[in-house]
């Protein structure tokens, strides 16, 4: 699904979005946009401490210099329209459940919850396996 046809107001934003950009790779120009119009203030969108850490465990396993880990963290900062969800044990503890019925990992059933936690119906994410979710809608940018 394209981004332009589906955007709400605020949505859940996955960390290989943010990796796109981050680990230049072959999607890092459409998540680009969608991570400046956020940041911008443009756009609204949700991302978890627990996505948070997870890119940053990626960048330091892909041996990024801690000064670019720095920049990441300290840019977060910056975004205007980006909220920072705090996960908690109930949303873990629910994840469990999402692992079962979805055969996710945890990491995936952790932003599962996060969006039906904050009331996200979309989640931006190139993870083709969120398509078989009822949920939430994955689009990509």
């Amino acid at each position: 699904m394209k981004l332009e046809i589906f955007w709400e107001k605020n949505m859940l934003i996955d960390a290989n979005i943010f990796l796109e950009v981050l680990l230049d790779q072959e999607k890092a120009s459409s998540c680009k946009k969608i991570l400046e119009d956020i940041r911008k203030g443009k756009t609204k969108a949700i991302i978890t401490n627990f996505t948070i850490d997870s890119i940053i465990i990626i960048m330091n396993r892909n041996k990024t210099d801690l000064s670019s880990i720095e920049l990441f963290i300290k840019s977060l900062l910056s975004y205007q329209g980006l909220t920072i969800y705090q996960i908690n044990f109930k949303d873990r503890l629910n994840a469990l459940k999402l692992i079962e019925k979805y055969n996710l990992d945890y990491e995936d059933a952790i932003t599962l919850q996060s969006a039906i936690s904050t009331n996200n119906k979309e989640l931006l994410s190139f993870d083709a396996h969120f398509d078989k979710v009822e949920e939430i809608r994955r689009i990509e940018p």
